[in-house]
């Protein structure tokens, strides 16, 4: 996971993103893009792209864990017991968040789910296109780290001590 790259782009080419690993997120716009951008129009289209990022992310994930128990697996197994069903009720409705340093920009996900970023007004023309990409990136990296921490903790309070034996058992279908 930790040399994993996955791409997406918002239809109409003009911004992309990148995950390298497990949190370094790169956004990228064609050239003389940015400009025409507002904070309402980039919002919107970097939602979309995290949404198209996860969606990516966990495809490569699932390529890798079917790489790795040496067959295909293609979603996580269904809930089979009262604790599956406690941990993926409360995982969807998970909220995470992360923000950049100067607070300009602010992702949102529920269930990594739905997706929400917002960018402070006056934002795109104070900082250049490379300052805004680097904000996105902070915000982006805290989110994901703000979600890791809690599905950790989500984890625990649903599996305890059981987690490592359910995981390894859940990554193995119909051996």
């Amino acid at each position: 996971m930790d040399s994993m790259r996955v791409r997406a782009v918002f239809p109409g080419g003009h911004l992309a993103g990148e995950l390298r690993g497990r949190s370094d997120v790169v956004v990228s716009f064609t050239p003389g893009s940015y400009a025409r951008f507002d904070e309402r129009e980039i919002e919107r289209q970097l939602a979309s792209v995290a949404k198209l990022l996860w969606t990516a992310r966990m495809k490569e994930y699932y390529r890798a864990v079917s790489e790795s128990v040496g067959q295909e697996v293609t979603q996580e197994p269904p809930a089979v017991g009262r604790q599956d069903q406690e941990y993926y009720a409360a995982r969807d409705d998970l909220v995470a968040e992360g923000w950049s340093t100067d607070g300009r920009v602010r992702i949102v996900t529920q269930g990594m789910l739905r997706w929400s970023v917002t960018v402070a007004d006056g934002t795109l023309r104070t900082l250049t296109e490379q300052e805004f990409a680097d904000r996105v990136g902070e915000a982006a990296a805290r989110l994901i780290a703000d979600q890791m921490a809690k599905i950790r903790v989500l984890k625990d309070r649903c599996y305890g001590r059981e987690l490592h034996r359910y995981v390894v058992e859940a990554l193995v279908v119909d051996r």
